[in-house]
């Protein structure tokens, strides 16, 4: 008797799956925070910089800008590497870049809206002075008249 021997061979193919991809989400999901809700930072920051606040939140922003589109760079280069779709990434650094180049505006006009901010709060003071000096003549005289009424 003669016994038969076969002898099974597996190939394994690995094939690369498109690295990066994580990248680009996290990348495209930051750039968009960073764009909708810019809006409520650039307030934010003007508000401060007007009552003579400083440039921590504004820059705070341009640097999340800024990650975010680096992110979605990084992870453009690698799934384009690895064959892998790169929408989610080109979108993400078109709204990324849109974010930075409107945070670094803000950034930059700081300085001027302080100095702005500085004159409101001068002038404001002033009239301020000016309606509280007003009334306190206007109570006198009520309080004159109201005495010369009474007889007193």
């Amino acid at each position: 008797m003669m016994e038969e021997t076969t002898t099974t061979t597996t190939t394994t193919t690995t094939s690369q799956q498109p690295q990066g991809k994580g990248m680009a989400i996290a990348g495209f999901v930051i750039a968009l925070v960073a764009l909708v809700f810019y809006v409520f930072v650039a307030a934010a920051v003007t508000f401060a910089a007007a009552l003579g606040g400083g440039y921590g939140l504004g820059i705070f922003w341009l640097v999340l800008s800024l990650v975010g589109t680096g992110l979605c760079v990084m992870g453009m280069m690698k799934l384009g590497k690895t064959g892998g779709k790169k929408g989610l990434a080109i979108a993400g650094l078109i709204i990324g870049l849109i974010a930075v180049i409107l945070t670094a505006m803000l950034v930059m006009s700081i300085g001027k809206i302080q100095s702005a901010g500085g004159e409101l709060g001068d002038k404001f003071k002033e009239e301020m002075e000016h309606a509280a000096f007003q009334m306190k003549e206007d109570m006198n005289q009520t309080i004159d008249s109201v005495q010369q009424e009474s007889g007193h």
